[in-house]
């Protein structure tokens, strides 16, 4: 198409939060570098999804905390769903909606993150296409993440 360039391009502002990521697509880039600045894309949407719905997500966080048990094997990932009580897993997630009708929504988050403790990746990371392609550079995250910090 005359007058486009290729590109992939995202952009958000809302408040206090700001993110912009984008790659120019030239000849020489590789296909797992557009891959990457999608899945970069998909992780910060999901993420931020998920806060702006209102439910509470630390919550969340800490009951997959409680009913996870670590060992990426597909048997461990049986024995943890096998291993939950629904009338308990529904009470933990209200206690993270402000109406019921966020349910759904606390339910999403629940499978998600307890699928990650666990050591699956429900979406395409960042940090999984750097492992299988090492020459692509993933960005680090900002801030200070357990590092001392300045004085």
């Amino acid at each position: 198409m005359d007058g486009f360039v290729d590109e992939v391009a995202f952009a958000a502002r809302h408040k206090d939060w700001m993110v912009v990521k984008k790659l120019l697509i030239e000849a020489n880039t590789l296909p797992e570098e557009i891959a990457l600045t999608l899945a970069s894309i998909d992780k910060t949407m999901v993420r931020k999804s998920y806060e702006y719905t209102g439910i509470k997500t630390d919550i969340v966080e800490a009951y997959v905390a409680k009913v996870a048990k670590k060992g990426r094997t597909f048997a461990n990932l049986s024995a943890v769903f096998g291993s939950l009580k629904p009338g308990e897993v529904k009470a933990a997630l209200l206690e993270a909606c402000p109406t019921p009708a966020h349910y759904p929504i606390a339910e999403s988050y629940f499978v998600k993150k307890l699928l990650e403790e666990i050591g699956f990746d429900p979406c395409l990371e960042p940090e999984t296409l750097g492992k299988v392609f090492p020459h692509i550079k993933v960005a680090k995250p900002r801030g200070n993440f357990g590092g001392k910090k300045k004085k």
